[in-house]
């Protein structure tokens, strides 16, 4: 029994400290959750460098290089990757889990793969992904969106490498 409450304590402090970490940057819109080569984040006029781990925000403008990748996870759940060549804006991202829940993320190059979280199902409205060409309501729950130039393209004319 002293090994099952000593397991038990050991879970509990675990997931507390888990928690503590994203309540520690709570202005953050997300986490990167997995990553490969060169993944840039530009705000406020300067340049960070994105690991597995790191925090996203606000105004962040996520740049991947060729053969690059990143996979953020938002506060909500939703997981987005970036494709390689790809440049992505979080013009706005707040969820409490409330009607004043909102998303909008700028596509401005290369692609995306979305599969969205809580706010896209409670709040579909609210959730949103733009584009040069459009500005798209996200009414699903897995999507991909491709710029080839200055229009949306077929999802295999950019493959994933």
């Amino acid at each position: 029994m002293k090994t099952f409450s000593r397991v038990l304590a050991l879970t509990s402090l675990a997931a507390l400290m888990s928690a503590s970490a994203f309540a520690i940057a709570a202005d953050n819109a997300g986490m990167v959750v997995a990553s490969r080569g060169e993944v840039i984040a530009m705000a406020d006029g300067g340049s960070r460098e994105l690991k597995q781990g790191d925090f996203i925000y606000v105004s962040d403008e996520i740049m991947t290089s060729n053969r690059s990748f990143a996979v953020l996870q938002f506060v909500d759940g939703a997981k987005v990757t970036v494709r390689p060549d790809s440049t992505m804006l979080v013009e706005s991202y707040l969820y409490n889990g409330d009607s004043d829940d909102e998303a909008t993320l700028s596509l401005v190059s290369g692609g995306l793969r979305v599969i969205t979280g809580a706010m896209a199902k409670t709040n579909p409205e609210n959730y949103k992904v733009r584009t040069p060409v459009a500005l798209m309501g996200v009414r699903g729950t897995e999507f991909s969106v491709m710029l080839c130039g200055d229009q949306v393209c077929d999802e295999d004319a950019m493959a994933f490498e």
